[in-house]
């Protein structure tokens, strides 16, 4: 048939290696070939194809590639049972090497799409079929642990209950069950109540029955074997495909993207095989201009669609653009400047030594809210003798934080339970790229518990717009010759933005952000994702800003942030001596 100018195959079989056929549809171009292979594959029913994010099929088909969209296995019409990740490095391989041998093919193949799409390319990846030439993952980990279900070391469960949900929903649909399909569908759009519900690890008997490998999630809080199977990139590094990494600034897996790209950026890049980043200033869903209710202009797409058919022309098609070899490989949004800029280096996740330091500061007030007494100040000689800051985390009544976008939190800031500390207007504007990092000097009560810090940037118009967050745990000291302070080190996320003259930096400190992260239950280890309403204790924690114990917040300065830096800090100190 005929669609968009286009030939279409529909439920075109391919027969894995253990008998289970997956079916895929396939879009040809009309000009005679052979056509290199575009491949998806993807768990939502293969009509979507991505077009979320990505351009539908036939815009790829018109520019020279055939395109193959593929049900995994047990969804869509594609037989088997989906257990998630499990089966897709195999699947993967046996699915490039079919396609790569379709009538019509070049032999070369090329896989893109994002979110499952982008993890099944390298699941598949991981085994190095040898028809793979190139790959475009968009918002996905190679590392599902740290890059996806646990990036900050703790659940992601604002994010992953609805998608659970989403996935037991397909399953459901697929057994004929129209009332999970309901609930389900009920629950991916309003998952609240369940998400406040305890213990985590109590099974919803519909989730229990369509989609049990949610519980496998939570049963495993620590990087263990299970993780290490659902772990592809040691095989990436050890036998990488050329791959085009694609990232938000806002999107929930931002952290497993940069991760991936963080380790291949140590390869040695050779005109055989390199890789390259894109970050804009995207949420999962949708990408375009306006974020958080933020304008982010009229270039905030860069050419995404473009930037890939370049990317799988230089290696599907032989276009060996010279240019684009030699470009710097890291391209990102600056947040603030509304620009695109290039950097030869991803600054690394960890966090490398911080630019400059802004410490925090007490005064007569407790910081406790932003109209309380928290200062940040650019010079440890300006920290003003205070008392210690407390704040109280209740288990039973978290903080709440919804995601990553630059949503307004001055209302929130109101909140006792959050110290923050605000510093002065920035004379000049200022450009952060990479990891803010905090070191605070803790005290703990009634712990372990939670320490948080997110970092916003208030606006003239008195906005507070989110730029990055952190979390660890924290435990109480040993009642030595510190009296209990331990000191607490957050590597926080990576961000990109230009904070313009008369803006001031924010960092709230809290014991939680949820449900972004799961909450601490506060007094016990281990018991996170088991602990009921009734273990949901109170925690209080001291933090102290004295300039021979001093907490800080590091900032990954970018160009020359360094200088005017220092201008601030000079003008800090004079103003608060005068």
């Amino acid at each position: 048939m005929k669609f968009g100018n286009v030939a279409i195959e529909r439920r075109v079989p391919c027969v894995m290696r253990d008998g289970i056929t997956l079916y895929a549809d396939i879009y040809t171009p009309a000009v005679p070939g052979p056509h290199p292979v575009l491949l998806m594959r993807q768990p939502y029913g293969r009509a979507l194809a991505s077009t979320v994010s990505h351009a539908h099929p036939v815009w790829y088909a018109d520019k020279g590639y055939m395109v193959v969209i593929q049900d995994v296995r047990g969804r869509g019409e594609s037989e088997g049972w989906f257990d998630p990740f499990v089966h897709e490095a195999e699947d993967g391989f046996d699915t490039v090497k079919w396609a790569a041998r379709l009538p019509g093919s070049s032999g070369k193949v090329g896989m893109y799409g994002f979110s499952y799409q982008g993890l099944t390319q390298w699941a598949a990846a991981s085994l190095r079929p040898p028809a793979l030439a190139a790959m475009a993952p968009s918002m996905c980990p190679a590392d599902l642990y740290h890059g996806m279900f646990y990036p900050h070391g703790a659940f992601a469960l604002g994010d992953h209950l609805p998608w659970a949900f989403q996935l037991a929903r397909d399953t459901a649909r697929r057994a004929g069950d129209d009332e999970a399909v309901m609930l389900c569908s009920r629950m991916m759009r309003q998952p609240d109540n369940e998400l406040w519900s305890l213990p985590l690890a109590r099974k919803h008997p519909v989730m229990e029955q369509y989609f049990p490998a949610y519980y496998d999630w939570l049963a495993h809080p620590s990087y263990d074997a299970y993780w290490a199977q659902r772990n592809w990139l040691p095989e990436l590094l050890a036998s990488p495909i050329p791959a085009l990494q694609i990232g938000g600034w806002y999107d929930s897996f931002l952290m497993g993207t940069l991760q991936s790209y963080e380790a291949l950026q140590e390869l040695p890049r050779t005109r055989e095989c390199f890789h390259r980043l894109i970050v804009g200033p995207w949420s999962h869903i949708p990408w375009g201009r306006k974020a958080g209710g933020v304008d982010h202009g009229a270039d905030a797409m860069g050419g995404i669609h473009m930037e890939q058919v370049r990317w799988f022309d230089y290696w599907l098609k032989g276009s060996r653009d010279i240019e684009l070899f030699e470009e710097p490989p890291v391209r990102y949004f600056e947040r603030g400047s509304l620009s695109w800029k290039a950097a030869e280096r991803l600054p690394a996740l960890s966090g490398e030594k911080p630019g400059r330091l802004l410490f925090l500061s007490g005064s007569q007030e407790p910081a406790n809210g932003a109209l309380g007494g928290g200062l940040l100040t650019a010079s440890g000689e300006a920290i003003l003798p205070a008392a210690p800051d407390v704040f109280v985390y209740d288990a039973r009544l978290p903080m709440r934080s919804e995601g990553y976008l630059p949503a307004d939190r001055s209302a929130q800031q109101d909140r006792f339970e959050i110290l923050v500390y605000t510093g002065e207007p920035l004379k000049d504007s200022l450009s952060l790229f990479g990891v803010p990092s905090v070191e605070a000097w803790v005290q703990v009560l009634s712990g372990p518990t939670d320490l948080v810090a997110v970092l916003s940037v208030v606006e003239e118009s008195g906005a507070a717009r989110f730029l990055s967050v952190g979390r660890t745990e924290i435990v109480q000291g040993d009642g030595g010759a510190d009296d209990g302070w331990v000191k607490a080190v957050i590597a926080m996320r990576p961000l990109a933005a230009e904070l313009p003259a008369g803006s001031a930096l924010r960092l709230e400190l809290s014991g939680s952000a949820f449900p972004l992260f799961t909450r601490h239950p506060n007094g016990e280890n281990g018991v996170r994702h088991t602990a009921g309403e009734g273990a949901m204790n109170m925690a209080s924690v001291a933090v102290s800003s004295r300039q021979d114990r001093p907490s800080w917040i590091g900032l990954p300065l970018q160009g020359g942030g360094e200088q005017q830096m220092l201008n601030w800090q000079r003008d800090v100190i004079e103003t608060q001596f005068i």
